[in-house]
């Protein structure tokens, strides 16, 4: 029993001493000199018409259960890991137990195409409400990327 325990108190110090403790991977968000040249973010919704104000504009589809818009951001680049929010909400009930959903899915990566693509679907019980939508993410150098839209689910 003892002889296992030096065993692996010895390995424990081998890996200790050659791997180490320093936190060199990338998205430890630690602040790295530089400006990332490549990096953009731009939120649209490229199905839906924009008024004269900003607003991107969903027609709730009569008698469906749910109507489902695409958004993208453009990030310009691949395998970026993006985060999305939004302030509108539907109750999602599964087996008794409720809870608020967003209409808008929390989290994805951008694609070859430097686009990351996400999916809004809103129930009856929000038309006439204005979603915000935003969007960000870190890039390699610490820096946080924003943007936001909105849209309006109409009838």
């Amino acid at each position: 029993m003892v002889k296992k325990i030096i065993k692996y108190i010895f390995i424990y110090t081998i890996c200790v001493i050659t791997i180490g403790c320093e936190d060199n991977v990338m998205g430890g968000w630690q602040s790295l000199e530089g400006e990332c040249d490549y990096c953009h973010l731009r939120i649209e919704a490229p199905d839906l018409p924009m008024d004269e104000d900003g607003y991107y504009h969903l027609n709730y589809n009569d008698g469906a259960l749910q109507t489902f818009t695409q958004l993208r951001a453009y990030v310009g680049y691949e395998m970026e890991f993006v985060e999305w929010i939004t302030d509108v909400t539907f109750e999602g009930c599964t087996w008794d137990y409720c809870e608020d959903v967003t209409v808008v899915n929390g989290s994805g990566y951008s694609s070859e195409n430097g686009y990351a693509y996400q999916m809004m679907g809103v129930y009856e019980g929000n038309i006439g409400d204005i979603a915000t939508i935003w969007v960000g993410y870190y890039d390699n150098y610490g820096t946080q990327w924003l943007d936001s839209i909105r849209i309006k689910i109409d009838e």
